[in-house]
């Protein structure tokens, strides 16, 4: 007999209220309700877990190709942009092991069953996600959506626990402080105001911050140009929608340049800078001439004789 017994049998002063609280508690505890099954789910589980997390550490997972690398990334595939983005970082991908083995060893306690639930479940939905948008291997889909419906079974068997400490105690403890009148609309004001401010900051910052829209936004071959780089001619010149102001040229040795530039609609004017948003040299100054799919740039560095180039839109 040990202590929790002694002490209940002390203040009950009967042994039958220790046996009666033992059953409450073995008949409400899920994985001695569901028997053999609720535990061989969650060992079935943890070992598909277990196995995709030493995958990672161990280097069978989230490793590229060298011929994938060469390619343009406009050419990648989703499959290998995923593969490639996890990978980059050691760190990361280790975290992400460490959270797949650490939540699959939970699961084979009873005693830690719900918390492996909750730290699997949103890594196992985003999994999902990525299969599903980047174009994963339909197997692996399979397989996460069987570890998902899985995980959703055994969290099923806790779901009046959940429902007690997500809903009914929260209400409990505020259930003092509810407000009423003038005090409910400042604060239903307050939660309408915070939403809507940071959505229309976030509209600013992708509409009137990070792109200024221009004529000659886009990307454009360079046909024929005169040199006005210490490197040479560009052979690709993009003017970057999504940041306002960036131009980056591609140079013959495959490097890219970063620069600022600057249109004028109405009077068709252009300059170019040696560096973005300071601006620093300025490279070129002149005029445009846009002509559907070809633009025609006439102007020059400062003190430099007159140049023109000619480029062509790409797709």
């Amino acid at each position: 007999m040990n202590q929790l017994d002694r002490t209940l049998i002390a203040r009950d002063g009967s042994s039958q209220e220790v046996a009666a609280n033992r059953a409450m508690a073995s008949a409400s505890d899920p994985s001695t309700a569901a028997g053999g099954s609720f535990a061989g789910l969650r060992f079935a589980i943890a070992s598909l877990l277990l196995l995709y997390g030493f995958a990672k550490l161990n280097g069978s997972q989230f490793t590229i190709l060298d011929s994938e690398l060469d390619k343009p990334m406009g050419q990648v595939s989703g499959f290998w942009l995923t593969w490639y983005y996890f990978g980059y970082s050691k760190i990361y991908s280790t975290c992400i092991a460490l959270g797949e083995i650490g939540g699959g060893i939970l699961l084979t306690f009873r005693q830690t069953t719900l918390l492996g639930i909750c730290i699997l479940l949103p890594m196992a939905t985003n999994i999902i996600l990525i299969d599903i948008l980047f174009g994963i291997d339909y197997s692996a889909l399979l397989l996460a959506l069987a570890i998902e419906a899985g995980l959703l079974f055994l969290l099923r068997a806790y779901g009046r626990e959940l429902y007690q400490v997500l809903w009914v105690n929260p209400r409990r403890l505020y259930s003092g402080a509810s407000v009423r009148g003038a005090a409910r609309l400042a604060a239903w004001s307050s939660r309408a105001a915070t939403v809507i401010a940071t959505f229309l900051f976030s509209y600013w910052l992708a509409n009137f911050n990070n792109r200024v829209p221009t004529p000659l936004d886009g990307k454009w071959k360079v046909v024929s140009a005169a040199s006005m780089l210490p490197k040479g001619e560009p052979t690709m010149v993009f003017f970057e929608y999504n940041r306002a102001f960036m131009c980056v040229f591609k140079l013959a040795d495959g490097s890219y340049q970063q620069h600022h530039f600057e249109v004028d609609p109405r009077r068709n004017s252009i300059g170019i800078w040696d560096r973005w948003l300071s601006k620093g040299t300025q490279l070129f100054q002149g005029h445009y001439d846009l002509q559907g799919a070809r633009l025609i740039l006439a102007g020059s560095p400062p003190g430099q004789a007159r140049q023109i180039w000619v480029l062509e839109r790409q797709p």
